[in-house]
């Protein structure tokens, strides 16, 4: 069991490092667009469904839909700020946006959608 856990670590890592490698080669674009092709969800999604079912899988899509737009505020706070604040600042802020944007979902979704 501990195998298949070190498997996922090391398939993420590589996906992250390429991306990473792109982004330094000034293909920013090009790393942009691998970064978000659907592998890693894809991969998880079929983890999800071969270790526990559709039901799992369903719940945990639509739990990525609701969590895009925290994450979007994250990489708009980095966009908008890191010009202003520098790089790190941005990251944080952003990352506290993305945090509490969050919490505030869950709690609406606990109040509002209990299936979640």
């Amino acid at each position: 069991m501990g195998w298949k856990y070190l498997l996922y670590f090391l398939f993420g890592g590589l996906l992250v490092s390429g991306v990473t490698y792109l982004a330094n080669q000034s293909r920013g674009l090009l790393a942009a667009f691998i970064a978000t092709l659907p592998v890693m969800t894809t991969s998880t999604f079929l983890l999800i469904y071969f270790n526990t079912g559709q039901e799992a899988v369903i719940s945990y899509a639509k739990g990525l839909v609701v969590m895009v737009f925290p994450w979007l505020l994250f990489v708009f706070a980095v966009i908008v700020l890191a010009p202003r604040t520098g790089f790190i600042v941005s990251l944080i802020a952003g990352l506290c946006l993305q945090v509490a944007a969050a919490l505030v979902l869950f709690a609406l979704s606990n109040r509002f959608f209990p299936q979640f």
